[in-house]
């Protein structure tokens, strides 16, 4: 699978795509691309990374947990996930943080109707493992309050330093970003729970991805994360590895909710 200046394939990990640590991910992914020079030799930033996980010419991409197992079964291959250091992971699993504008439990802010915000319905991060908090909590069925979307987990957070929302449940690896970068905006915050433990977001290539290439770009990426000349930029992105996984790691976020 050659790559030239016209060919329209590229790739994209723009999970999470603070400019800041932007260039720390290219420098990682340059080294995946030393290992495995089919894959395209520079990523491709967006702001709408949902529309590229449908992509056929993204050849590799990150996506979401739960997209992945409730709706993009057979049209993306899962290649694998980082490890993170962060606190909240546990190797390749990672909870997300309950943040509130007061330090009122799940509980009792249900009780009091209190209003939500999330990125978007289908994260696993932001909205799912709301719903398996909630549920952890005593609250049965439906959030009783106003559930607001926001688009993103930096823009959750926005919401609550305006007071237009009281709680939201943010990606722990955004949170480490955005308390390093953008500190105001977690400021006056309270951290006040956490989600369940769930896989963080896969790498992904197209269905029809042959499984030689597959192989190819888990060794690349196994490689890449270990190399020294990116320790830097991997400590940047706060991995420090990288694991091969398949569908049946990210099916298992289908039991957090019902229905």
């Amino acid at each position: 699978m050659a790559h030239s200046t016209a060919d329209p394939t590229y790739a994209c990990l723009a999970m999470y795509p603070f400019k800041p640590i932007r260039p720390a991910w290219d420098a990682l992914w340059t080294a995946v691309h030393r290992s495995a020079p089919w894959a395209p030799a520079t990523l491709r930033w967006t702001d709408d990374v949902h529309a590229t996980w449908t992509d056929p010419n993204c050849v590799v991409g990150q996506a979401c947990g739960w997209p992945v197992a409730a709706l993009l079964r057979d049209s993306v291959e899962v290649v694998g996930a980082f490890t993170l250091t962060i606190p909240e992971a546990r190797g390749h699993r990672y909870r997300s943080v309950l943040v509130g504008r007061d330090r009122r439990q799940l509980a009792e802010l249900a009780e009091a109707g209190a209003v939500v915000v999330a990125n978007s319905a289908d994260s696993l991060s932001g909205w799912i493992s709301f719903l398996a908090a909630a549920a952890e909590a005593g609250v049965v069925g439906r959030w009783p309050g106003e559930v607001i979307w926001s688009g993103a987990h930096i823009e959750s957070l926005r919401y609550l330093q305006e007071q237009r929302a009281d709680v939201a449940c943010i990606d722990a690896l955004s949170l480490v970003h955005i308390k390093r970068l953008y500190p105001e905006l977690v400021a006056g915050l309270h951290e006040i729970g956490d989600g369940p433990l769930v896989p963080s977001p896969p790498v992904i290539v197209p269905a029809a991805t042959p499984s030689a290439l597959i192989d190819s770009l888990r060794d690349a990426l196994t490689w890449a994360v270990s190399e020294s000349t990116v320790a830097d930029a991997c400590g940047a992105l706060c991995i420090d590895g990288f694991v091969s996984l398949d569908h049946a790691e990210y099916a298992t976020t289908l039991e957090l909710v019902d229905g």
